[in-house]
């Protein structure tokens, strides 16, 4: 095993209206046009696979890999799904408003996972904003502004600036707006409730569809967060800002300035966010911005190298994180939720 730099799936076109050139321009993707609103890094999902891009397994699937490397890979005894997927998204446009449903909902509505995810805002013009809730009560109470065409009044809008984290926890109400690019995590599911969709129209002239009544039963009104300050720990070769652990995912950000070693026997997806340096057993990988790698949970003794900052993903583990942060845990989101 090794560690996989992984080749992106893209969405774009009429799949994302909304989307944009920028992950062309800014990270050097090879996306297929200039209305490419998401580079699925990390994916697993039926006929959105990213590819291997390195090393003996080049031009294999996600999907192969896992069949190969099973639990070497993920950690999990139970790889019938992919726990996560992984994206960069570029909003042009605003996004349409959405909620996901939880596990239980989803399995039984759509016969899939719900979907738990959330943002890290890579770039944004000045001023930008997005919807992250509802301003009502009640299910009953954003029925009634939904049958009276209200629905933007109940819509819970913030200001957002590079370097933003948010939890997006199923049941969240929520929007990208214009001018805005983030990395997302988030379950492995392509469940989305479309909200509304400001009235935009397709080709055809006729609008996307809507999904009114399961998004009116997923939300889940009382979600009132906000940006995620995180807890940091110093690590050989820098740092690690912990931001969320619940029972999906556990995020970070690597500030590195050396070689930190990165923890073994857990699945991890590291996104550079600069320059730097992947190395293990006299081998190595140089890594740009943008690029992500998916280790194995079966490595250890992974070093990444250099002067700069990359996102994390692991599988969980709250328990050990809770005993590392002591009193700051309650700074993560899902400790303490």
């Amino acid at each position: 095993m090794y560690p996989l730099l992984m080749s992106p799936y893209f969405r774009h076109g009429e799949q994302t209206p909304w989307g944009g050139s920028q992950l062309k321009q800014l990270f050097g993707k090879n996306s297929p046009d200039d209305r490419t609103g998401e580079s699925l890094e990390i994916s697993a999902l039926p006929g959105m696979d990213s590819v291997v891009a390195n090393g003996e397994l080049a031009g294999v699937t996600l999907s192969k890999v896992i069949e190969l490397w099973g639990e070497g890979l993920t950690g999990l005894k139970d790889n019938s799904v992919f726990p996560l997927l992984l994206k960069l998204l570029d909003a042009k446009e605003m996004l349409s408003v959405q909620v996901h449903p939880g596990d239980g909902y989803a399995m039984e509505h759509e016969g899939k996972l719900g979907k738990t995810e959330a943002w890290v805002v890579l770039m944004c013009e000045p001023g930008a904003k997005l919807v992250y809730g509802v301003n009502v009560k009640s299910r009953e109470e954003l029925q009634k502004m939904v049958d009276g065409g209200q629905l933007e009044q109940a819509l819970q809008w913030i200001s957002i600036q590079p370097g933003d984290v948010l939890y997006i926890p199923h049941g969240m109400v929520h929007a990208l707006g214009g001018g805005i690019m983030v990395y997302e995590i988030q379950q492995s599911s392509d469940v989305t409730y479309r909200f509304w969709d400001w009235g935009r129209v397709g080709k055809d002239g006729k609008p996307r569809e809507l999904h009114t009544r399961k998004a009116i039963e997923v939300t889940r009104p009382e979600l009132e967060m906000g940006k995620l300050p995180g807890a940091t720990i110093i690590r050989e070769g820098g740092n690690q800002t912990y931001y969320i652990s619940d029972e999906n995912f556990e995020l970070s950000r690597l500030s590195v300035s050396g070689k930190m070693p990165l923890e073994g026997g857990r699945m991890r997806m590291i996104t550079a966010l600069g320059e730097a340096r992947l190395s293990w057993d006299g081998d190595g990988l140089d890594l740009k911005a943008g690029d992500s790698v998916l280790i194995p949970a079966g490595m250890d003794k992974v070093y990444l190298e250099g002067r700069t900052t990359a996102m994390c993903v692991q599988t969980p583990d709250g328990e050990n994180l809770k005993e590392a942060l002591g009193y700051r845990a309650d700074q993560v989101a899902g400790l303490s939720l």
